[in-house]
């Protein structure tokens, strides 16, 4: 789940942007995805370590596997509460951290709701994407859901209704595969324009302020694979996935004209 102090990225305030970033770590994990210990491909988890790893250069204002009460109108996103409750109203009020237990926000909803848990009073979209990097992934500050599906995955029952009841719109339900992000190498970053004609648009308006697609396309990537060995990697492995994160970030605000950020 990705939690960051960096700096807003410059993006534009439509959701194309956001869709070309994740579209660049499906794009690299179908092709290199992360590993689990007995070698099983874990290309979701490498997506989110990508899109996680790329909010520490600047805060694209995406974030994955958000927990969401289903129980609440509209759908509510679980965030920690104070440690101790406040000395006038007695009530722990609400941090701006969410929640990253499965079993936490399990009890929360379980408790919100009388004791009582049926299936689907949770859901947990792959990412959503928010207007206002510094605010909270609520309806009101929501670009979209952005739900990914690597073969042979699909929709699961009742997965669809409940992602579009939490973006407050059925067209800010964004699905990407492979297929759908145009995928034809580790480094592919482009939307297929049939499926995804707003990509093309996108390119072109960063190519008319003078912006590399292809520097930020090829840094995403790098960002990914960085991830990947720092995270499944010990001693210099980790050493060289972390300065490959970090090269790749770099190549990425600097194709969007910011510079590395002091983070870094």
């Amino acid at each position: 789940m990705s939690q960051t102090n960096a700096q807003p990225c410059q993006l534009e305030d439509g959701i194309e942007s956001r869709l070309a970033i994740v579209c660049s770590y499906v794009c690299t994990c179908e092709v290199v995805p992360n590993r689990g210990r007995r070698g099983i491909e874990l290309k979701q988890s490498c997506v989110d370590q990508g899109i996680e790893s790329f909010n520490l250069g600047c805060d694209s204002g995406l974030r994955t596997q958000v927990f969401y009460d289903m129980t609440t109108s509209p759908p509510s996103p679980l965030f920690k509460r104070e440690s101790n409750p406040d000395p006038v109203t007695g009530v722990r009020e609400e941090t701006s951290e969410q929640i990253a237990s499965f079993e936490h926000a399990y009890n929360r909803v379980r408790q919100g709701n009388g004791g009582i848990y049926t299936q689907g009073d949770m859901r947990i979209p792959d990412v959503v994407a928010m207007r206002d990097a510094n605010g909270k992934p609520t309806q009101d500050n929501l670009l979209g859901i952005i739900e990914v599906k690597f073969p042979p995955d699909d929709w699961r029952p009742g997965q669809k209704a409940a992602y579009e009841e939490i973006a407050g719109d059925k067209n800010k339900l964004k699905l990407l595969t492979p297929t759908k992000c145009g995928c034809d190498g580790p480094r592919q970053t482009r939307y297929a324009p049939v499926t995804q004609p707003a990509m093309e648009t996108y390119r072109d308006r960063l190519e008319e302020q003078g912006i590399s697609w292809g520097a930020i396309g090829a840094g995403v990537a790098l960002v990914a694979l960085g991830g990947a060995a720092t995270y499944f990697s010990g001693g210099l492995g980790a050493v060289l996935g972390q300065q490959a994160a970090r090269q790749g970030a770099g190549m990425v605000l600097g194709g969007l004209g910011m510079g590395a950020a002091a983070a870094w």
